[in-house]
């Protein structure tokens, strides 16, 4: 309400407790009429957090509302420019930071997925703003732009968070905008597995180049893209190549047999990675080359992901492989911690049988491939 001394005068005291009667005039002041008393109470905000200031009982002449509107002014000028003399560190600032001193400490796959979703989605935005100013709305709208692509969305925002959080740690800013937004769902968990003859059709389809060289390992082995990006020559000795902790999801060391079909596609000529870029990181050209395999097989829908869902569901459904040892094979952890403790066979031998099972199975089906378009040709 619109409050002046008059009106103040003629607020009626309640027989008991309190009652609030806001001031048009002045943001957050108020007077609080009690039993016996008005008194003139101010209410601050900094982010999630709310400050009450008493500013003084109303006792015309000697404390008027002319008087305490005065003193309310004050103090919220006071409350900003302590807030302006707060942290003025740059989004692009801490973003350098967070790079050298935290991603370190993660996988380097994790290391690639939050450099990519920060630097394409977030820094040429809001690379030169004050972290301490950043809000709510400054963010909606670089989620709004990837309404399309859910799962992008999701983790966009994860990997945005999990930055500002850590900013906030270090002092770089006092509120965190993203704490107070609900994080974009997960996009559904997919269930796409891949035909023989699309199998067919993506080995056929693959170039001759790192990437299919990779994909095809993919297939044959239901391992990750990353892992064999990532791959090194001293991760391979005779017929079994080892990733470290730090290239797993699991952040478990993970051994795997080599079939002869695998080791002739890895390279023999390099050391350090086997699928290097040219900047002599781990191969990571994916999305070009992915639109070129598309358009070659006219396969849709297709991820390369799939293709670990599509070993595991063939080795289980047509070639009879157990459960526990295809498990195995994609490196999850299953079982009760006891008896992962108690459990530590690698299965190494079982793994191999199952590999080469995959392998044999499609061979035959490129085969009859090959034999039905002979056929068709004469």
């Amino acid at each position: 309400m619109r409050l002046s001394d008059q009106t103040v005068r003629a607020l009626p005291h309640p027989e008991n407790g309190q009652r609030d009667y806001a001031d048009d005039a002045v943001a957050g002041l108020c007077v609080r009429v009690g039993t016996r008393a008005k008194t003139f109470v101010l209410i601050t905000r900094s982010g999630k957090n709310r400050k009450r200031h008493t500013i003084g009982r109303y006792d015309p002449p000697r404390f008027t509302l002319a008087m305490a509107r005065e003193k309310a002014g004050d103090i919220i000028a006071r409350e900003r420019l302590a807030k302006s003399d707060g942290p003025q560190t740059t989004f692009e600032d801490a973003v350098e930071v967070y790079y050298r001193v935290h991603l370190p400490k993660l996988r380097p796959s994790s290391q690639r997925n939050i450099k990519r979703y920060l630097d394409r989605h977030y820094r040429p935005k809001l690379g030169k703003r004050i972290l301490g100013e950043l809000k709510r709305s400054d963010i909606a709208p670089l989620l709004d732009e990837m309404l399309d692509t859910p799962a992008a969305m999701h983790n966009g925002f994860k990997h945005l968070a999990s930055f500002l959080n850590w900013c906030a740690a270090r002092g770089y800013m006092e509120d965190v905008p993203t704490d107070r937004m609900p994080t974009p769902p997960r996009s559904p968990s997919r269930t796409r597995v891949l035909s023989a003859g699309e199998i067919v059709a993506v080995w056929n389809g693959a170039p001759d180049s790192d990437y299919g060289r990779i994909l095809k390992l993919c297939l044959l082995s239901g391992q990750r893209k990353h892992q064999w990006a990532e791959v090194r020559r001293e991760y391979i000795a005779a017929d079994v190549v080892t990733w470290p902790a730090a290239v797993m999801k699991s952040a478990k060391v993970h051994a795997l047999p080599l079939t002869p079909l695998m080791k002739s596609l890895l390279p023999n000529d390099r050391i350090g990675y086997l699928f290097p870029n040219g900047s002599g990181t781990p191969f990571d050209n994916w999305t070009r080359n992915k639109d070129r395999l598309d358009a070659a097989t006219g396969i849709v829908d297709f991820r390369l992901h799939d293709l670990r869902r599509t070993w595991a569901t063939i080795s289980a459904e047509e070639l009879d492989t157990p459960p526990h040892i295809i498990e195995s094979v994609l490196a999850h952890v299953s079982g009760s911690a006891v008896s992962r403790v108690y459990n530590r066979a690698r299965y190494l031998e079982q793994m191999r049988k199952a590999l080469l099972s995959f392998q044999e199975w499609l061979q035959t089906q490129l085969s009859q491939t090959e034999n039905s378009n002979d056929r068709h040709i004469s």
